[in-house]
């Protein structure tokens, strides 16, 4: 018979037996941690998590000690710059050195080590760009799977204090081109069915178009204010508007001698009535395009091929997107015309990612949001086929793809796609000014090479 043991009865009356051990604080915390560590909610700052310890841990700083966030950020940097100038004076010791053997270990060794610290920049990089989201009180979309319903947000804090009034004129303007007929308010709420690939390709798009802003904007801005901004017919008459009002103000003027003289800002935009009641300022929710009269839509084109994929006929709509949103094809911004007064070589420049690092928080953001670029276009490429004669029969299987399900889809809101939309646009334009921070103070980012342009075309000859 094996022995059997009677467990004591502990003692319930208070202070009778020994007191259970008490926990340390500092246990305590680490259990506290944990827990909330183990919550995905805590940490659901954006589809995409850091990639390496530091990243994480930064996180936790972004979300639990924002006020160890910026230090522990600038510590890093300043870590990493020490280590890359210490690795190039290591490097130039041993190549001074007969000892080849020696060399080529160390610039193997060195070359794991390259991806450790280029995955911890890239880290580095990507929660900043969160913590700027962060101070907006916006959360980031989550990842997009079937049917997608986040909590609503104010549409209005990823335009206001991120784009300058031209620059937001250029957003709006790009909101409407990519959203199409549904971008008019009366669809605000409906649902629209669209494939990852498609959704895939209007946020990285978007992510491109917002970086591409923010880099002309800022080159817009140096130019005019060195007062090298080539002038365009639209701005010399436009100041001689300027001083021929300010001359009659001084004709009109009861005693012309003695009138107050007044600083006139050639450089100022004229004012117009398209340009005064613009909505620019009001909530993006609200942007919509200019109404026209009704016209008569292609039935044979696409919906994709005008909404961006997105999937909702355009024959209940009677109005088309106008590019130019409410001031109106006659009127250009002083930045649009800027920016079409690049030729080819200026435009690629202007519109490339430059760092690797950069290239790479894009692709990491568009993947965690909506899935493997890659294998959403192999499906696509797979359901669309090689055979299509032409664009819209192309556009036309892509829309039955997405009808049948054969391809991976998603079902939202429009107002969910124009926040889509708009926070690519505003990933893209925090990525510009991470980027730049980081070259300019630390000088850490590795060059992307320019893409090579083709030669341009010869002349024609003359005829002898």
């Amino acid at each position: 018979m094996l022995p059997t043991h009677r467990i004591p009865r502990l003692p319930t009356r208070r202070g009778a037996g020994p007191r259970p051990a008490a926990v340390p604080p500092v246990a305590r915390r680490c259990l506290r941690v944990r827990a909330e560590a183990s919550k995905p909610s805590e940490f659901g700052l954006a589809p995409a998590q850091p990639k390496t310890p530091y990243g994480q841990m930064l996180q936790y700083y972004l979300r639990m000690e924002p006020h160890l966030f910026r230090a522990a950020v600038d510590t890093q940097l300043v870590k990493l710059r020490e280590e890359r100038a210490l690795k190039l004076e290591r490097e130039q010791q041993l190549a001074a050195n007969p000892d080849s053997t020696e060399l080529a270990l160390y610039k193997r060794m060195e070359e794991v080590r390259e991806g450790e610290v280029r995955a911890t920049l890239e880290d580095l990089m990507y929660v900043s760009i969160l913590e700027k989201f962060l101070m907006l009180g916006v959360d980031m979309l989550p990842r997009m799977d079937g049917f997608v319903d986040p909590p609503g947000t104010n549409l209005k804090s990823l335009t206001e204090g991120i784009h300058s009034k031209e620059a937001l004129e250029l957003v709006r303007e790009h909101l409407l081109q990519i959203m199409g007929p549904t971008a008019s308010s009366s669809y605000s709420m409906a649902f629209l069915k669209m494939s990852k690939f498609q959704m895939a390709q209007v946020y990285a798009a978007s992510v491109m178009f917002g970086y591409f802003l923010r880099r002309v904007d800022q080159r817009f801005r140096l130019e005019r204010a060195l007062g090298t901004l080539p002038m365009s017919k639209e701005d010399a008459v436009a100041r001689l508007e300027r001083l021929f009002a300010a001359a009659d103000d001084v004709d009109n003027s009861d005693d012309p001698d003695f009138a107050e003289a007044n600083t006139v800002d050639l450089d100022s935009p004229v004012p117009t009535p398209s340009a005064t009641t613009s909505s620019l300022d009001d909530d993006p929710a609200t942007w919509a395009p200019a109404s026209r009269a009704p016209s008569t839509i292609d039935s044979t084109s696409s919906p994709s091929s005008r909404t961006g994929g997105s999937g909702v006929s355009a024959s209940s709509s009677s109005s088309s997107p106008q590019g130019q949103g409410a001031r109106g094809s006659g009127s250009k911004s002083a930045l649009r015309r800027y920016v079409e007064s690049f030729d080819q070589n200026a435009m690629v420049e202007t519109a490339r990612i430059v760092s690797v690092e950069g290239a790479a928080l894009v692709e990491r953001q568009t993947s965690a949001l909506l899935g493997d670029i890659k294998k959403l276009t192999a499906q696509m490429q797979e359901a669309v086929g090689e055979d299509a004669g032409s664009m819209e029969e192309a556009m036309s299987r892509m829309a039955k793809a997405v009808e049948n399900d054969k391809v991976e889809t998603l079902t939202m809101r429009v107002q969910t796609q124009r926040r889509s939309v708009l926070e690519a646009v505003a990933f893209g334009t925090f990525l510009r000014d991470v980027e730049s921070w980081v070259q300019s103070e630390y000088s850490l980012l590795t060059p992307l090479p320019p893409p090579k342009l083709p030669p341009p075309a010869a002349p024609p000859a003359a005829a002898a």
